[in-house]
């Protein structure tokens, strides 16, 4: 059955004395439930009601029992509620947890009329397998209580499994390996449960060998690897089943071994086999190296022809003979120059070592002869040091060459590094050499001088200097003049290639426009290079202003330009349609329409437009009038104060000034004009119509005919009006 009725038995202590001692009877009723334990346990969330009509003094609690495929009690769950302490929830196996409940009470002695727990078994501990839960329910049936039932009733809510994380170990897992040696490193996942999805090793970090579940509880990950020592590799293993948990990490270290030690190859390099004079001096020079890179020493080994070695510290110890690699531990370059002082036989070779001994390359033999006797190099000194001359003044410059062992060949002296008395070796232990000479000056001439002899053995070279005075400078004149307009610094007399400078300085109302004459260009101050007699002039030019024009709204006005100081510029405004002039800004003044502007200066000049004034015309009405009459007098005003026109438009009349002359009868209209001027606008028209009226003559007309019969008249009647 999906729901499991459990029973609960609430114990109140309402301290009736008589009912604890009742007697009762129950009567229960199981409901089995079969469920499956994984190895991580699982949990049953129950509940238990309870109702009754009176509180039960002494009941029994709500029960569920856990009970294996042979019928076994493996524990058990009782439920109950107190009066005073509350729920009580108790478990045999397992544990329980969210444990809630309530009790309405209803009746006057505080007794309970029905309640509610709710509770949580996480069963654990007993293997993973099926099982049956049984829930009790229960009826009890008190005699000398108030209560004559109680109802229990315990009743599954939900189950679940808890699934247990899955375990890691290694399987294969060395604990060394060799240098290059392959070695395999394997882990292996299990999970109870059966979920196992993933088996994931790492090497120093990174992805070594990720596999899946296998079967879901056991599943193996490695894979084959090598490495070059000496180094530690760290192995890390883990297991997720598919719920996403996962298994402690774990670890593994393997150690490789370092690489096996090859021995130095060390070469000497230079020098070959020969034989040299006492005193010569040779470089020596050697190459190792090591394929593993572990080159401690390398050394250059002299052996004397006394028989002593350098490395036994007697002489050329330490560099740059001896000591550590001079490049890398894989690749040495030793190098050093040696002089062999010693008449005999050199024997010379060169070692290395990298710790695990020392390798010496093939040796060479230097074999060392007596020096022949030694030559003296000639000496030189000055017979002749004039030290300082006049301007293409004669002097004469002279050294003596000296030589002890009588071999002199040449005395040579050179001028500014040119030759200038070579002379031979005289007696062969002294000659002298040297010439005449004159300069221009100034400037400092230098003599070198060196002795040789038959050896080619040379003295020092000495040198001295002989400093020429200057010649007399040439003078030339400097002119200056300016033209109108302002002044110039004046000339004067000056050395040739003497540097002068002139200036121009233009009056208030000129600027400076350039040079002429040995100048050009505009540059002030300019340079003048005296090289001859030059005359100079400043020319200048009145200065020139801006004059910057402007209208208001309602007009233009003549354009700006530059003009030269002193200059007088018309300036005219033109009124747009409907606007008009009323006047000058800035640098102008006055109402007329063009103005004279000075330009000793910048100038700006605005024309200054408002708007033409509105008007209006008064007519009266003018009544009508009798032909003959006489003329009209037309009355009409501008609200300007302007004169009036006026015009006919249309009948028979003619107007002179403000006169009307009527010429005839009929309708005349006739309209008022006043054009504007330079301030008012036209006046809109004004018309008026009257007429122009004829007199009419009223005459008698006898009768056609008398009708007797009737004795009245047919026909128009005796009167007739007729016009002039």
């Amino acid at each position: 059955m999906n729901r499991l009725i459990l029973i609960l038995f609430v114990l109140l202590g309402l301290g009736f004395a008589t009912a604890e001692a009742a007697p009762y009877t129950t009567v229960f009723v199981v409901t089995n439930r079969t469920i499956t334990i994984p190895a991580g346990g699982y949990t049953v969330s129950f509940q238990v009601d309870w109702f009754g009509d009176d509180y039960p003094q002494s009941s029994a609690p709500g029960r569920i029992e856990l009970r294996d495929a042979g019928g076994n009690l493996l524990g058990r769950v009782s439920a109950t509620h107190y009066r005073t302490g509350g729920a009580s929830v108790s478990a045999t196996v397992g544990s329980i947890s969210n444990v809630s409940s309530f009790i309405n009470i209803f009746a006057v002695d505080g007794s309970p009329a029905d309640g509610s727990l709710w509770g949580d078994w996480n069963i654990s501990g007993v293997p993973a397998g099926q099982y049956t839960l049984r829930f009790y329910e229960y009826r009890t049936d008190r005699t000398g209580t108030y209560a004559t039932t109680v109802w229990t009733e315990t009743w599954f809510r939900d189950g679940w499994s808890n699934s247990s994380p899955p375990t890691i170990s290694w399987t294969v897992a060395p604990a060394s390996a060799g240098h290059g040696q392959g070695y395999s490193v394997t882990a292996h996942g299990h999970d109870d449960d059966g979920d196992l999805t993933q088996v994931n090793v790492w090497k120093n970090g990174q992805p070594f060998a990720f596999a899946g579940g296998g079967d879901g509880r056991d599943q193996d990950s490695g894979n084959p690897t090598s490495d070059n020592g000496p180094q530690t590799v760290v192995f890390t293993a883990q297991a997720v089943d598919a719920t996403g948990a996962t298994s402690p990490m774990i670890t593994h270290v393997v150690n490789i071994g370092a690489p096996a030690n090859q021995a130095p190859s060390v070469a000497l390099t230079a020098p070959g086999n020969q034989s040299v004079t006492q005193g010569t001096t040779l470089t020596l020079s050697s190459r190792a190296t090591d394929a593993d890179g572990n080159l401690t020493n390398h050394n250059l080994d002299i052996q004397r022809p006394a028989g002593d070695w350098n490395f036994q510290g007697g002489f050329s110890a330490g560099e740059p003979f001896q000591g550590g690699p001079v490049g890398s531990t894989a690749d040495s370059t030793r190098t050093a120059t040696f002089t062999f002082s010693d008449v005999g036989v050199y024997t010379i070779r060169a070692a290395a070592n990298d710790g695990g001994g020392w390798v010496h390359s093939g040796s060479v033999s230097i074999t060392v002869t007596a020096a022949p006797p030694v030559n003296r190099a000639p000496t030189i000194s000055w017979i002749s040091t004039p030290g300082s001359v006049a301007h293409q003044a004669s002097y004469s410059v002279a050294a003596r060459g000296e030589d002890a062992d009588g071999n002199l060949t040449q005395v040579n002296v050179w001028k500014n590094g040119s030759p200038f008395a070579f002379g031979g070796g005289g007696s062969g232990y002294s000659a002298d050499s040297g010439n005449p000479s004159n300069d221009s000056g100034p400037q400092v001439v230098t003599f070198t001088a060196q002795a040789v002899d038959a050896s080619g053995a040379v003295s020092a070279v000495i040198s001295q200097t002989v400093t020429v005075g200057s010649a007399p400078p040439t003078q030339y004149t400097l002119s200056t003049s300016a033209g109108a307009g302002g002044t110039v610094s004046a000339g004067g007399v000056y050395a040739n290639g003497t540097v002068a400078w002139v200036t121009a300085t233009p009056d208030s109302i000129h600027d400076f426009s350039g040079w002429s004459g040995d100048a050009s260009g505009s540059a002030n101050p300019f340079a003048v290079t005296m090289d001859r007699s030059k005359s100079v002039q400043a020319v200048f030019a009145l200065k020139s202003y801006p004059l910057v024009t402007a209208a208001s709204t309602g007009g233009s006005v003549t354009a700006g330009g530059n003009y030269p100081h002193g200059t007088t510029v018309t300036v005219s405004a033109t009124a747009a349609p409907n606007f008009r002039f009323t006047g000058w800004a800035g640098d102008a003044s006055g109402s007329t329409g063009a103005v004279a502007v000075l330009m000793t200066g910048a100038r700006s000049v605005q024309a200054l437009f408002v708007p033409k004034s509105a008007q209006a015309i008064s007519f009266p009405v003018l009544p009508d009038q009798s032909l003959g009459a006489g003329p009209v007098t037309l009355n009409a005003t501008a609200t300007s104060g302007l004169p009036v026109t006026y015009a006919v438009v249309s009948g028979p009349a003619t107007i002179a000034g403000n006169q009307l002359m009527i010429t005839g009868a009929g309708a005349i209209v006739v309209e008022a004009q006043q054009p504007g001027d330079g301030t008012y606008l036209p006046a809109p028209g004004v018309s008026r119509t009257f007429n122009a009226v004829a007199a009419a003559t009223v005459k008698y007309r006898p009768l056609a005919r008398l009708l007797l019969q009737t004795e009245g008249t047919q026909g128009s009647a005796p009167y007739v009006i007729e016009r002039p």
